[in-house]
């Protein structure tokens, strides 16, 4: 469900957006000019545009880091902090900003500075506001900002950010050191509330900078406690905000934050690159299917007539308003897919029985060619999480679908819906060519379960039928 730019319906970011920056709230999908602005957002917005412009070129995406960097800049103290709340009359009502808006300014500016796609002034206005913030780096006390901090400060390359980010990492290593005494809570906190994903990826990074195994392995074991628990119902479901997840206590179940899947896809993301673990871009991979409805609520939270993304599950259904946090984080977690897909997926995959060619992906489908070598048979299968429709172009196909056996001719179609056991054969002289179209909430290649297979990879799960 990875998308490119070219696909979003950026529409509502244009919406949200005015002359000084992006709005923080909506009512419904319009936008609520009495809440005004923060910084928070308008810094995980210059991430969102920088990697829009990347991607695509276009000018219209260019004059938003122009406006969103202006805000950053407009909200940076004298001292380096910077204040987060505006009101619409453009007021800043607070003198000094959270920390954790101190680190999402120091990772948006980071990301942006090392981007070759960008004009040079942009950069250099980059540089010269993180300069102005690196000396308040190490007043920072709080868990979050500490690891925003890290992640933005892993864009900078010189003595000065190498010392914070061991300082950083040091400093988060020991209160995870401290709070995780036994197996059953490996964390950072005696709870798990927000973000919490940021916490392991801050980690991965450490280590990526540092080369310290101390940072590892508290990075993959407070992963690994993350996973347990935030994948264990077969997809990604979020700590709720409605009394959060408190030791020894049971995990709330609503209110779900669309923060915090768009947080697990980018933190899994970076531990994949760091380990190489393909169970870390599984679990990518299911954290951004959470938006095309692989989650509690079985719905996307997408909506295709604005574009936006709705603002979380709540107990009785889904929270309609659509504020700039949740698209801003989607079209990132998105993006960061997108660019991870090209890295480690090619276009065309062979496979024993012939090979299958990608022909376009977006938000709930993937479309595919495949071609099958005469006298081969793919593995009895099925999917937990995609339904697939199949068309034959040419040559004659053998299926099977569930109990039933039956030959498809040119032009003839059958439909797959997931769980149901299904196989595809070609047992005449010549190719099969058939066109795929697979929906659902996830579709990556690891969603298969084979129950036989010509070529030995029957799954260990086949037996058990239980969700990876």
């Amino acid at each position: 469900m990875n998308q490119s730019a070219a696909e979003f319906n950026t529409a509502h970011i244009f919406r949200l957006t005015d002359d000084t920056g992006m709005f923080q709230h909506t009512r419904y999908n319009v936008p609520d000019l009495s809440k005004g602005y923060t910084t928070d957002d308008n810094a995980r917005a210059l991430i969102m545009v920088v990697m829009l412009y990347e991607k695509t070129g276009r000018q219209e995406y260019l004059d938003l880091v122009y406006r969103y960097m202006a805000f950053i800049m407009h909200s940076q103290t004298e001292e380096g902090y910077f204040r987060n709340f505006m009101t619409y009359e453009r007021k800043f009502t607070e003198v000094r900003g959270s920390a954790e808006c101190f680190g999402r300014c120091l990772w948006a500016m980071g990301y942006a500075l090392i981007s070759t796609s960008l004009p040079e002034g942009v950069r250099d206005a980059c540089a010269s506001a993180i300069k102005l913030s690196l000396p308040r780096v190490a007043e920072l006390k709080d868990l979050r900002g500490q690891a925003y901090a890290l992640i933005g400060l892993g864009f900078i390359t010189g003595e000065e950010s190498m010392g914070l980010i061991i300082k950083l990492a040091d400093a988060i290593a020991v209160r995870f050191e401290q709070c995780a005494t036994s197996d059953d809570w490996c964390w950072f906190e005696d709870s798990l509330t927000y973000d919490n994903a940021l916490l392991p990826w801050s980690m991965f990074v450490a280590y990526q900078k540092t080369g310290q195994e101390r940072f590892l392995d508290i990075a993959l074991k407070s992963m690994a406690f993350f996973d347990r628990n935030a994948f264990r119902d077969g997809f990604f479901r979020p700590v709720g905000c409605n009394g959060w997840w408190l030791r020894g206590k049971e995990a709330a179940l609503f209110d779900q934050q669309p923060i915090e899947a768009s947080m697990s896809t980018l933190a899994h993301l970076v531990a994949y690159e760091v380990t190489g673990d393909e169970t870390m871009l599984r679990f990518a991979r299911r954290s951004l299917a959470w938006y095309a409805g692989e989650n509690s609520c079985h719905k996307s939270m997408i909506d295709p007539a604005t574009g936006g993304c709705y603002d979380g599950i709540m107990a009785e259904g889904l929270n309609l308003n659509q504020g700039a946090e949740s698209i801003v984080g989607y079209c990132i977690a998105s993006m960061a897919m997108g660019t991870m897909a090209e890295t480690v997926e090619a276009d065309t995959v062979y496979r024993p029985w012939g090979f299958f060619t990608v022909l376009g992906a977006a938000l709930g489908y993937k479309m595919k060619r495949i071609v099958v070598n005469p006298g081969q048979v793919l593995s009895l299968q099925m999917h937990f999480h995609r339904s697939e429709y199949w068309i034959v172009i040419s040559g004659m196909a053998k299926v099977t679908v569930a109990e039933n056996e039956f030959i498809l001719n040119e032009n003839e179609t059958v439909f797959i819906p997931k769980t149901i056991k299904h196989r595809l054969e070609n047992t005449a002289s010549l190719p099969l060519e058939i066109i795929e179209v697979q929906n659902g909430g996830y579709l990556g290649e690891d969603d298969i379960v084979r129950f036989a297979d010509k070529y030995g990879r029957v799954d260990k799960i086949a037996a058990g039928m239980t969700a990876p």
